[in-house]
This record gives C-alpha cells, structure tokens and sequence, in this order.
C-alpha cells in the first residue's frame, strides 16, 4: 500500500513536471488517454476527499508517454536524479515544412528559420524543429500559437499526432497506418477525418511525430 508521504511526494513532482513543460490538466489527460477529471484526482493533495494515489500503472504511463525515468518521481526524497539539458530547437513555418527533406542543412539544430529557437528536455534527433500551430483543428490539445516539437527521426504510432503531407499540403493530424488506408483525424469534431487509400495516387508521407508541445504563453 502507497504511504500518504510517498504518494504525496510523487504528486508534488507531477506538478513540477506539468509546470516545467506547461502543461495543463487536459494536456496531460490526453498524452496518456485518460480523461480530465481521473487527472484532477490524482493532482488532488494526498488524503483530501476525491483524491486517487499515483498507483504503479499510472507511473508508468506518466513515464512513457513523458519520456522521464521514474526517479523524477522521487525528487526530494535522496534518490538521484540525472541533470537534465535542454536541447534547442529551430523554429520553422508551416510552409517550410512542407520542404523539410531540405531545410534540415538550412537550420542546423539551435538555428532558427523564422524566430528564436525554443527549448526542450525531451530527447530528440538532430533534424528536430518547431512548427507553430495555425488553426482549430486540434483543440483542445493544441493551441493556435502553441509550438510543436517534431522530430522526424521517432516513428509515429496509431493514434499518434504527426505532421503529415497531402500532396504537397502539410497538417497536423493524429495518424492511423491501417492494413489498406491510411486515417487522418482532428481533435476538434467539427473537421471530418481524411481516408487514403495506400492503392491511390495520393501523394501521402509523413514528415515527423509531435513528440513535445510548448504552449504559447
């Protein structure tokens, strides 16, 4: 059984990760595909009415989908934690990734293309770059103004978001590679999902999976 203090120390360290990275409640629900009101739980204090423990199969889950040991789970109770660097990452528009098989000579990593770089502790590849969202069609997880982090180097998974090209047209989606077609869906209901058959002539590719979100300030 999970002490109060052990469970309370995890707790206070899911908060210091969700500031670090600026993500709010429905951010995190959706990373690990749970829905708002298990995350509020668990970010209720240790013991007040309501609260859930962050159990074995939860920790897990928040380790994966961050992509964090579970030490940061035990900050302040002596166990040591690897320091951590934050990695720059160019900035580059949506046109311009369009032509990503080019721009990665053009905006070598820390360099960028259209404003300052931003930075991030998620581990990424050296052609990883920033695109800054335009347009509703994956609220409520990401913002117009947000900045994804794309690194075309990580495969995307089922269900993953990932920035994708339509004959010539770039979009941020969430990507199914299904056994004939392949399925883009918005995270907004109001846009219809897209169907490509893998037998068409669609000119489809995968430019890069999302693998960190800096929420515009």
């Amino acid at each position: 059984m999970i002490s109060i203090s052990l469970n309370e120390v995890k707790r206070q360290n899911l908060l210091r990760l969700m500031k670090e990275r600026n993500l709010k409640i429905i951010d995190l629900a959706n990373l690990i595909e749970r829905d708002a009101p298990y995350i509020s739980s668990i970010l209720k204090p240790t013991g007040e009415k309501g609260s859930r423990g962050i159990g074995p199969k939860i920790l897990i889950a928040l380790c994966a989908k961050l992509k964090i040991p579970e030490d940061e789970f035990y900050v302040g109770m002596g166990i040591p934690v690897p320091e951590k660097q934050q990695q720059a990452i160019p900035v580059i528009s949506w046109v311009h990734a369009g032509e990503f098989a080019e721009c990665e000579e053009r905006w070598p990593l820390g360099v960028s293309g259209v404003e300052d770089p931003v930075f991030s502790y998620v581990k990424t590849g050296p052609h990883t770059f920033g695109l800054r969202v335009q347009g509703d069609s994956m609220l409520p997880r990401f913002i117009p103004g947000d900045i994804a982090i794309v690194d075309p180097a990580v495969r995307c998974d089922n269900g993953s978001p990932c920035v994708v090209s339509v004959n010539g047209e770039v979009s941020l989606k969430l990507f199914w590679d299904k056994e004939t077609e392949i399925v883009l869906k918005s995270m907004n209901d109001k846009y219809p999902e897209i169907t490509i058959k893998k037998d068409s002539k669609v000119d489809f590719r995968v430019i890069g999976k999302v693998v960190d979100i800096k929420v515009k300030f």
